[in-house]
């Protein structure tokens, strides 16, 4: 195994870790601590730290120059995650017999000023970088790794200050005991769910809505309901979440990890977020932004729900950013400094009324908008927006007398969530049918080459884009999932068709 002569830490780059090399040089000079490799403010601070704990831990530092170098050095650095590994380099520098540090061992912890490793904001998500990055061995301040357990063959070793850390190396036994727990700086609320979700057999009528969304469900499929106010669109979207598969642990992590980065509460649940903006969220809020970029409300729902209720009154800008992230699953962030990309992978649920009264097509009430007003409430919600939806639903308003559907959300979630497995196991990734890369879906569909020729026949006669094909086949394959079968069968293709001709039939009423 190789023997590194610097030490290896772990820093955050959007969602993605980076691997940081921390070297330092001790040389008689003027008494001072400088950091290079771009840091930010709080790593600049970190030097009084480090100077502190060097007079704590006894080291004479009279007239000796620190430089202390984090490298790549062209990549800009943030956060107190690297106080311990730019200490232990110095203390190593410093040593006349330096300890002996793996390649695959690194150090991720703050510091206090008497050299207590303790804890930092984004530790959760840092440390399960550090894991995907090839760590095997990683040191980390007194937290409770219980989230870890089920990582196999790593070694988080918790240690409560740099002396403890440094005999640790030394091969000297810890005393350190697991009664010494610190917080995390994020803590970890009680769960709780301000969203009341109802249950599928609790609402009445609604059939086709209800087949629709337990398919966009199963393949990650997105949904435009449109009808008069009280016809139940946010019914309906509320009990979408129930029908949602649990989330996997490593879903769970990552999930937790979006939500420590952009400093929100997030419990230990393993069930889907669901999120609902309101309808003035700015555009950062929605795709995530800053001067050092946060996930937005698109990541923020990753594995779950994004409702956007009242569509039509977001701002048209907002809307339009939609486009990209529906189709890859990913929200990416632009900036002079570079980019940074977040994990969208949602089902998105939006409603909107027909106009800006609601009424417009409605049995119950007359519209009382004009024709200009209508058309251009409608033009917030583009071609290429509807063209990226599954299923747009005209709704109306159901009797109370209708009668509820026996189906419960935990019946379909089963259903759901053998789905989803089957899409996992197909693909080889934990993906869906709606955002897998479209080079893996052909191969591994399962689909005839007349099943093909139906799809792009009708596609020709109806004037649907290449995109609005591929979703017509990607639907389909969800179809046969539900159904339980291998190979794609006609009345899924057929099923698959109606629903985006259904969905051009409602948009086209609704622009006219």
């Amino acid at each position: 195994m190789a023997i590194a002569n610097y030490v290896y830490s772990v820093g955050m780059h959007g969602l993605k870790g980076q691997v940081i090399k921390v070297e330092a040089t001790v040389r008689d000079d003027k008494e001072q601590c400088v950091i290079i490799g771009l840091p930010d403010a709080s790593i600049k601070e970190s030097k009084e730290r480090i100077l502190n704990c060097l007079h704590a831990l006894n080291e004479d530092i009279d007239m000796k120059k620190i430089t202390i170098h984090l490298s790549p050095a062209d990549i800009r650095k943030q956060g107190t995650s690297y106080d311990a590994a730019m200490l232990l380099a110095v203390l190593q520098a410093m040593a006349k017999k330096p300890a002996v540090i793996p390649e695959t061992t690194c150090v991720i912890a703050a510091l206090t000023l008497d050299g207590q490793l303790t804890t930092f904001h984004s530790m959760i998500p840092t440390i399960h970088q550090a894991i995907l990055l090839g760590f095997k061995k990683i040191y980390i301040p007194p937290i409770d790794i219980s989230l870890f357990a089920k990582a196999a063959d790593i070694e988080l070793i918790r240690m409560p200050d740099m002396p403890s850390l440094l005999a640790h190396l030394e091969g000297k036994p810890s005393l350190f005991t697991d009664d010494v727990i610190l917080l995390p700086p994020d803590p970890i609320p009680e769960e709780t769910d301000s969203v009341p979700h109802a249950c599928f057999s609790a609402i009445r009528g609604h059939e086709e809505a209800k087949r629709a969304l337990t398919l966009a469900a199963a393949g990650g499929h997105h949904v435009l309901m449109t009808g008069p106010p009280g016809c139940g669109k946010s019914l309906l979207a509320n009990a979408f979440h129930t029908i949602l598969p649990d989330m996997t642990h490593e879903e769970l992590l990552e999930v937790y990890s979006i939500y420590q980065l952009a400093k929100q509460a997030r419990s230990l649940s393993g069930r889907p977020p669901f999120r609902s903006p309101h309808h003035s969220s700015s555009e950062g809020a929605i795709i995530g932004g800053g001067r050092h970029p946060k996930p937005g409300e698109l990541s923020l729902a990753h594995r779950g729900v994004l409702f956007l209720d009242e569509l039509g009154h977001f701002p048209r800008r907002v809307i339009d950013t939609l486009r990209q992230p529906l189709e890859s699953g990913f929200a990416v962030i632009n900036r002079v400094e570079g980019s940074d990309q977040f994990p969208a992978a949602i089902n998105l649920i939006a409603a909107t009324n027909p106009c800006p009264c609601g009424y417009y097509g409605s049995s119950e009430r007359y519209c009382t908008c004009s024709d200009n007003a209508r058309l251009k409430y409608m033009q917030k919600i583009t071609g290429p927006i509807i063209d990226r939806m599954d299923f747009v639903l005209g709704l109306k308003s159901q009797s109370v007398l209708a009668q509820s559907a026996a189906e419960t959300s935990e019946a379909i979630r089963e259903r759901v969530t053998s789905a989803r497995e089957r899409q996992r196991v197909r693909y080889g990734m934990n993906t869906t049918n709606a955002i897998v890369p479209v080079k893996l879906f052909e191969e591994r569909a399962g689909f005839t080459e007349a099943q093909r020729k139906k799809v792009a026949d009708i596609s020709f006669q109806e004037k649907l884009s290449s995109r609005a094909s591929l979703k017509i086949m990607r639907l389909a394959r969800t179809i046969a999932d539900l159904e339980g079968t291998e190979r794609v069968t006609d009345p899924a293709v057929e099923e698959a068709l109606q629903w985006k001709l259904q969905a051009g039939r409602v948009h086209g009423a609704l622009a006219r």
